[in-house]
């Protein structure tokens, strides 16, 4: 039995990024000095989700089949690592209009992810973006928007995973408070780069 394995074609690096940056706003940021910043500012009040979860990732998934969404955003930032040589890390999102995103930022917990669900399970490979990191890229993956994190390492030159970290809201909280737990999603396919 074969299984439906897809490469995303559709890669965006950070030169992209920052020539269209208002195509990819709504499912992700970059997170790029803001104008005007003279000192420190913070971004965010997470009052109600706790102390930030700091989490460490070894990016060493190099085919997926299921995205993650969560009510908040969450920060990935790719670090330098030991490790001479790292395979490459991408996040990947499905290229959703803003109106899709803005109409599941009002909708219950419940009817949002019945409708994001019913968003991957009509997905083509074709629909899917990856944009590709660079060590010391941190992005923000807006709340609601279904992503996953695949590397694509190659074992001729030795290449290690690359390390990454994860900045959210403590999902203890939510989980135990509010009987919320994380949400996946199964696509049609398999998806690599």
């Amino acid at each position: 039995m074969s299984e439906n394995v897809n490469n995303i074609k559709s890669i965006i690096r950070l030169k992209d990024y920052i020539e269209r940056e208002e195509n990819f706003k709504h499912l992700f940021e970059i997170q790029l000095a803001p104008p005007g910043l003279k000192n420190f500012k913070p971004r965010f009040n997470f009052d109600k989700g706790g102390t930030f979860l700091v989490g460490d990732l070894v990016l060493n998934i190099e085919e997926e089949q299921y995205l993650e969404s969560h009510p908040f955003p969450e920060w990935v930032v790719q670090l330098i690592s030991k490790e001479k040589a790292l395979g490459i890390a991408y996040l990947i999102v499905p290229n959703l209009a803003n109106r899709i995103i803005s109409r599941l930022n009002i909708m219950n917990y419940e009817k949002r992810i019945l409708k994001i669900n019913e968003i991957i399970n009509n997905l083509t490979v074709d629909d899917l973006i990856a944009f590709e990191y660079q060590i010391g890229v941190s992005i923000k993956v807006n709340a609601n928007v279904p992503h996953t994190f695949i590397s694509k390492i190659n074992p001729k030159r030795n290449e290690k995973p690359p390390y990454l970290q994860v900045y959210e809201p403590n999902l203890r909280i939510f989980n135990e408070v509010l009987k919320f737990k994380t949400p996946y999603y199964k696509l049609p396919f398999k998806i690599k780069i």
